[in-house]
Formats: structure tokens, C-alpha cells, sequence
């Protein structure tokens, strides 16, 4: 079964892969063509990540993302969809894409090489707040993926006009306006779920261990990366910061998340290794 469930995450990566070279070869085009064949592709690897996924939950009799690994899985998944969710609502996705798309495939990457194992933690499995405290937090995770990819093409866009190269980026991406626009919502959509995500963590903790937190080192970056997020939507609607330090407090979050998702969980956390 492991084995099928591996094929199955291959496949995906490999559509997703395909879905990366497309969107590259589309930016550079001036005429985009028609955008169906490049979330087709990115559809239908979503499709082989959900029938592995299902197969890994039936197989092992537990959640989709309880494995060391198994977590980046699901969180290729979680971006995908929301990736594919913002092409409604944007006129070109071009841009994203060639962003989002890479993310996606190096989140799927990790997961397709690295053992699938059985958590044996009996306070997990079932337990609904474990649940929503772990899938709310990937889903966090794809709308702050969302908001670093339109924070960076924010200061591509931002030091072309200034320095008065209009090339190739200024055709190809969305205004400055719409950008900061959607780093702004998808910080905030990020912020809450995550938010929740840790009052969730907080409820479970209580329950099975009689207090509120751990002390674990993966919560302490958590409450700093929930802080800086917080410090970008409090800078915005109180010091009017938008654009260029906008995008840049994004960007950061960004970054400690990826330390805190990658570094912290395989390397330093003691409570928190199977996520």
C-alpha cells in the first residue's frame, strides 16, 4: 500500500512539475493563451494528492498529516487549492504561478521521498482538536504562501518603475494596487486561521496534559510568527503601511514560517516532530 500511495504522490509532483514548466513558458509569452490548460494540469495533480491522501488516512487509520513529512504533503495540497482558488479572482495568475508553483512542488518534493510512517501517539489519534489544530494551521500556512508570492512580485514590480526599467515584469503583472491588495487579504485570512489554529493547540494541550502550553520550541516561533503577522495588520490599518514595508513584513513572516514549518519541526521540537 505504501508504495501506491508513493506512486500516486509522484504523479503529482511530476503534473506539478509540468504545471511549473507551463506557467514559465506562459509569463514569457506576451500573449498568455488560454488559462484552462494551466490549472488543468495543476487540477489534475491535486486529483492524484487526494486519492493518495485518502489511501494513506484509510491505510493508517489516521490523519492525512501526522508523519514527520507527511505534513508538506498536505500542504502542497492546501496550496493548490488555494492557488487555484485566486485564479478566479485574478485577470492574469501568470505571476503567481510561477511563484506558487515551485512552492507547491518542493512542498510535494519532500513529502514523495520521505518515509510514510504510523505516529503511535495515542493522544492524537483520534482526537478532533489535534485535527483542527493541525489542518487549520496548513491551511494558514497556503494563505501566507499566497501573500509572500504577491509581496515579492509587489517589489519586482515596485523597483522596476522606479528605476524606470519597464520590462517584461511591469507588462506581465498585476498593479501595484491589486498586489498589495492581495498580500493584505491573504495575511488577514492566513492570520485568523492561524490564530485559531493555536486556540485549538491550546484546547487540546489543556485536555490531555492539564496545561496551557508546552514549552515547546515549535510554539515559541509560532507566537513570534503570529506576531509579526499581527505587527503587518496592526501597522496597516493603524500606521497606514502599505506597499514596499507592507510587502516586506509579509515576506518575513514568510520566512520565520518556513523556519518554524521546516527547521524547527524536523530539528529542535520535541512535542510537536510529527507535524
Amino acid at each position: 500500500m505504501f508504495i501506491a500511495i508513493r506512486v500516486f504522490y509522484l504523479i503529482a509532483l511530476l503534473l506539478f512539475v509540468l504545471g511549473t514548466i507551463i506557467y514559465f513558458r506562459a509569463f514569457s509569452q506576451r500573449v498568455p493563451g488560454p488559462r484552462r490548460p494551466r490549472t488543468m494540469t495543476v487540477s489534475y495533480g491535486m486529483l492524484f494528492q487526494l486519492i493518495g491522501l485518502v489511501m494513506y488516512t484509510i491505510y493508517l487509520h489516521q490523519a492525512p498529516f501526522l508523519g514527520l513529512f507527511q505534513g508538506f504533503v498536505f500542504a502542497s495540497f492546501l496550496l493548490a487549492l488555494l492557488f487555484l482558488l485566486i485564479t478566479r479572482v485574478l485577470e492574469d495568475e501568470r505571476s503567481v504561478g510561477i511563484i506558487v508553483l515551485p512552492l507547491i512542488c518542493l512542498f510535494q518534493l519532500v513529502g514523495v521521498f520521505t518515509p510514510l510512517q504510523n505516529v503511535e501517539d495515542p493522544s492524537l489519534i483520534p482526537n478532533p482538536w489535534f485535527i483542527l489544530h493541525a489542518s487549520v494551521a496548513l491551511f494558514s500556512y497556503g494563505a501566507f504562501a499566497i501573500s509572500f508570492a504577491t509581496a515579492v512580485l509587489f517589489l519586482l514590480l515596485h523597483r522596476q518603475i522606479k528605476g524606470k526599467h519597464l520590462g517584461l515584469i511591469f507588462e506581465r503583472l498585476p498593479s501595484l494596487g491589486e498586489l498589495d491588495y492581495f498580500t493584505y487579504r491573504s495575511v488577514t485570512i492566513g492570520f485568523i486561521a492561524l490564530t485559531f489554529s493555536i486556540a485549538f493547540g491550546v484546547i487540546w494541550t489543556q485536555i490531555h496534559l492539564g496545561k496551557l502550553l508546552q514549552g515547546d520550541s515549535k510554539e515559541i516561533i509560532t507566537f513570534i510568527n503570529w506576531g509579526v503577522y499581527a505587527l503587518y495588520l496592526h501597522s496597516r490599518f493603524y500606521r497606514g503601511w502599505q506597499g514596499k514595508r507592507a510587502a516586506m513584513l509579509a515576506i518575513l513572516g514568510f520566512v520565520v514560517l518556513m523556519f518554524n514549518f521546516v527547521f524547527v519541526t524536523v530539528l529542535m521540537s520535541r512535542t510537536h516532530a510529527y507535524l
